[in-house]
This record gives C-alpha cells, structure tokens and sequence, in this order.
C-alpha cells in the first residue's frame, strides 16, 4: 500500500497543478503560464505512465510505454520554452520550427517505439515486457523485440543529453535576461528570474538523478521501499515549479515592450521634478560629453534616491536614446545602470549612518531609494562586503 502511493505521489501532485494553473488561465490569459500548462499536462502523463507500469497493468504496456517514451522526452524541451516565454523577447514559441526541432526527438524516439510495438506478436510482446521492461536485459530478445530494446537504450540516451543540452540553455536565457534589465533598471528585484534559476538548480539536481535512475531502469525500484526516495524528489521539484509559476511575474517581452512603446508614443514616464529638466537644458551639448551629463544629471540631483528609476527616464531628461546612454555607462565606467545606481545609494546609505548611527535598517534603506531592507543588504553586501552588525 506504501509503495503504491509513492508510485502515485508524483503523478497525483502533477494532477493538482494541472488542474491549478488551467483555472488560473481561465481567469487571466498568460503565454508563460500556458506553456507551463502544457508542461504539466505532459508531466501529468508521464507519471500515469510510470504509475501504470509499476502496477503491471501489462495489457495497457504497449500503449503507456510509448507514451512514456514521447512525454520523457518533451518534458525537458517544454519546460526550456517556458524559459523562453519568460527570459526572451522573441520567444522559442514565436519560431515554429524551433519548437518542431526542439519536440523532435521525442516524436521520433515515440514513432519508433510505437511502430515496433505495432509489428511484433503477442509472444514478441510478453517476452520484451518480462525481460526488458521489468528485467531490464536484451538477453533472449530477437527480431523486432531486440530492435525495441535498442530503441529504448537509444531514448536513454537522448534524454541524458537533452538534460544536460536544456540545462546550460536555460541558464544561459535567464543570465542574458538579467543583463538586459541590469542596463534599463536600477531596481530588478520585482522583474527578476531568480526563482528560476533557483527552479533550474533544483532540476539540476533532479536531472542528474534522472539521469543515473533512467540508467539503472525503473524496474530496479519495483519491489523496494527506494523508490520513496526518487518519487519524493519529483514530487517536492513538481510542486515547486507548479507553485511558482501560479505567481504572476512579466515576461521580458511585455517589460521591454511596454519601454519599446513609451519610446515610440513619446511619453517618457517618470515622477522627477521640472526643475531636473532646466538643469538639462542649461548643459552645452558640445561641451559636455553624454556620459558627464548624465552623472551629473544623476549624482547632483540625487535621482538615484528615486525608488525604482529607470533609464528610460534618464535618457528622456537627457533628451537622448536609451541605446546610447548605456553604451556611454558600459563604455565610460565599465558598469550597467544598475550597479552604478546602487553603488551612489550605498555610498549615500555610508553617509547617513556616518551623520547618525541611531538610524535603523528600515530607515536607511528608505531614504537611499530601496523600496525594501532586504533590497538594501542585498547591495550593501554586494558593493561594501559589510557584515550585519555593521547595520543597526
């Protein structure tokens, strides 16, 4: 009874988000979340698969088996477009072919699995069923059910490689991603893909012992209490993937976008006073370079003091693009916006300590433009390497 219900686990909690993230779709149509649906749904199948194969619902095996085979290997694949929705303008989804040529595999690995099951005889059948599948060896096989064995080592392989493949892409999407909003924000905290990354470390870890378990064969873990160990495993990473993608967060394609168009209608939005504006218009265009402009547009004025600032703005009060203003800080100071921002407020924060060490950590934060205390240690010990006890 025991094992039945880790057998279970991972398919039932997959279920749960499945059922979840479709009604939250129906409320609010969201592109990320509907690849994350189709990410559970496929997971969803996978596991009644696995479910169906270690009650030895052998009648079904045939069919279940090469659904497995498909779902395996479109799970990792799916889950990279998901990462794309979010991470990248132009998402994976967005080409066609990209999504054909990423599914690929699986539809092959499936077609193949699906045909021999289709040419080989009842006897063909059980013997695979005995000595591959709950076996776990090609000895005894022959014709069309060795060949079935093969195709299996085969989709083994595919899938270890694919793990490794989506990976290193999706870390790769999610680091491009934050260097992209690190030019244009000062504060990324509320547009960020850490969860991500954090969703990625953990399937890191759940990869690789996919990888080892898919080598060893699912049919060692029949009959073991072992297979708790594996199943509470998915289950915990399921559950924490369907967890945060239920929280509503902006893709890099609606961020950028909404900056795209406040550019193209000519509405620079921002809460900076007029008299900021005067200060632009007084500077000598050919005599001060973009970069000193802007520092002294930022630094005299104190706009780094402003919670949440953007580029966008800057650039707008400097009466020049977003593009070249961030080629004059990266070219100029070897920085994004970001960091230069944050390195004027914790500069700023030192000052207010200095002038008054009764201030708390709430109320320096506050005062150096951080919406939150955790943003503000976040910084201060990034930018001063201080310890806690250094902040009253």
């Amino acid at each position: 009874m025991l094992e039945s219900l880790f057998f279970s686990l991972p398919m039932i909690v997959c279920a749960v988000i499945t059922v979840e993230l479709a009604l939250s779709l129906l409320r609010d149509t969201d592109r990320p979340r509907c690849w994350l649906l189709i990410w559970a749904v496929t997971t969803t199948t996978l596991y009644a698969c696995h479910y169906l194969f270690f009650q030895h619902v052998n009648s079904l095996l045939p069919w279940s088996n090469t659904i497995y085979t498909v779902c395996q290997l479109s799970v990792y694949p799916l889950y990279l477009i998901y990462i794309s929705e979010l991470a990248d303008v132009r998402p994976l989804s967005l080409r066609p072919w990209s999504v054909v040529l990423l599914l690929c595999p699986a539809l092959l690995c499936g077609a193949a699995c699906g045909w021999a099951f289709a040419v080989m005889s009842p006897t063909q059948t059980a013997l695979f069923v005995d000595k591959f599948l709950y076996g776990g060896t090609t000895q005894g096989l022959s014709g069309w059910a060795y060949t079935q064995g093969i195709v299996h080592h085969v989709s083994k392989v595919v899938f270890s490689v694919e793990v490794i493949l989506v990976m290193a892409w999706g870390v790769r999407k999610v680091r491009a991603y934050h260097q992209k909003i690190e030019q244009l924000y000062a504060d990324t905290e509320k547009r960020s893909l850490y969860w991500v990354n954090t969703m990625l470390i953990l399937l890191v870890c759940t990869s690789l012992f996919s990888i080892v378990a898919n080598r060893i064969g699912r049919q060692r873990f029949e009959g073991s209490l072992w297979v708790a160990l594996p199943s509470l495993l998915f289950t915990t990473v399921l559950f924490a993937i369907g967890w945060v993608g239920l929280r509503k967060r902006p893709s890099a394609r609606e961020i950028l976008h909404q900056l795209d168009m406040r550019e193209v209608k000519g509405k620079t939005e921002n809460v900076l006073d007029d008299t900021i504006r005067e200060t632009v218009d007084s500077m000598e265009e050919d005599q001060i370079p973009l970069l000193k402009k802007a520092m002294l547009l930022i630094e005299e004025r104190q706009l780094y003091l402003q919670n949440d600032l953007k580029l966008e703005e800057v650039a707008g009060l400097l009466g020049t693009n977003r593009t070249y203003l961030i080629y004059a800080l990266n070219e100029g100071l070897n920085m994004s916006f970001k960091e230069y921002v944050n390195r004027l407020r914790i500069a700023h924060a030192r000052k207010l300590m200095a002038a008054d060490p009764t201030l708390t950590k709430s109320q320096v934060a506050l005062s150096c433009g951080y919406s939150t205390p955790s943003s503000f240690y976040r910084n201060w010990k990034k930018y001063e390497g201080e310890t806690d006890d250094d902040i009253t």
